[in-house]
């Protein structure tokens, strides 16, 4: 891959935001390993935001990719920016946090060559010039789990994930109907009124672990937002969690907030989608009723996955922009 003239590509990897507030630092980690299985390691390298300037000036990058949210006043991105310009690199933004956070995205389209958007809805309300779509995706190292036998699964049913309202009512709701099933719920939030819920972190190592134990994983997209008042948008892009769980070899019962998850893994062969509470529970028995078309379902989406969404895929994806 040639950027601009530059050969070989190397491609420096930054968070935008310091580390001590940063929880979303494993994601850097995962796309350096994209870009190391497209590129290879010493092509490549990761920096926290507070050393990143010291890493452009060491290492000399054609391309510098900042990860991340762009909310925390504390972060000082243009210091940044001055660095890359100085070594003669080009700067992208690869934005995970939209559209929970587009007010915000002045600060990066003031300062990038290039602004990738997780969510697709919020692409046609950037002013920027250049913009693409670039969902999150799941890591190859991490996540990836070989499908385990149903008769094998501990758990009937598996949410990692923070408690935003949304969820915390939608699991209410289900609450009553899955009283006898084995359901694990972790995160951070979580009310003492589910039982089933217990406010820990897990890695992502632990999150896939526990997604290959369960007979099905939920996925509930986020309803919560920090700063998206100017134009209100609804997230329409899925998160990373659904790309990580179907690597994990996790049959998934997503709620259909929106279709756009289609685009991504097919419903019926890849993925179950649900609207009504009481359809998890309906889940969870067909699951005891036919476990090879689950065990099935899991193989599909995690080959879909490995085909299709992996951060080398989206390594690619960058690059591939980025040389235009």
């Amino acid at each position: 891959m040639v950027l601009k003239g530059v050969s070989p590509a190397k491609v420096l990897v930054v968070s935008t935001s310091p580390d001590a507030v940063n929880h979303n630092a494993t994601i850097r980690d995962a796309l350096r390993g994209g870009f190391e299985d497209v590129l290879g390691a010493p092509a490549v390298r990761a920096s926290p935001l507070e050393l990143a300037e010291d890493a452009v000036a060491e290492f000399g990058p054609s391309l510098v990719v900042a990860l991340g949210s762009v909310a925390v006043d504390a972060a000082d991105l243009r210091a940044l920016a001055r660095g890359v310009r100085r070594a003669g690199a080009r700067l992208a933004f690869w934005l995970h946090d939209d559209p929970y956070e587009f007010d915000y995205a002045p600060r990066a389209e003031d300062l990038a060559d290039h602004v990738f958007t997780n969510d697709r809805w919020a692409l046609p309300h950037y002013r920027h010039s250049s913009v693409s779509h670039l969902p999150l995706a799941a890591c190859r190292r991490t996540h990836d789990r070989p499908v385990r036998p149903m008769a094998q699964r501990a758990l009937d049913l598996f949410f990692c994930g923070a408690a935003f309202p949304n969820r915390i009512a939608l699991l209410e709701r289900a609450q009553a109907s899955l009283a006898a099933r084995r359901v694990e719920v972790r995160g951070a939030g979580w009310p003492a009124s589910l039982p089933f819920a217990e406010n820990t972190r897990l890695t992502p190592s632990g999150m896939a672990d526990r997604a290959s134990a369960a007979r099905l994983t939920l996925a509930i997209g986020r309803d919560l937002d920090i700063a998206n008042r100017r134009f209100r948008l609804p997230a329409s892009t899925p998160g990373p969690r659904v790309f990580e769980a179907a690597l994990a070899g996790a049959p998934q019962l997503c709620f259909a907030a929106g279709l756009e998850i289609l685009d991504y893994f097919e419903e019926g062969r890849e993925i179950l989608l649900f609207d009504d509470v009481l359809e998890i529970d309906d889940a969870i028995a067909r699951s005891h009723r036919e476990p090879a078309a689950f065990e099935a379902m899991a193989e599909r989406a995690r080959a879909r996955a490995l085909d299709a969404h992996t951060y080398a895929h989206r390594a690619r994806t960058i690059l591939a922009v980025m040389a235009a």
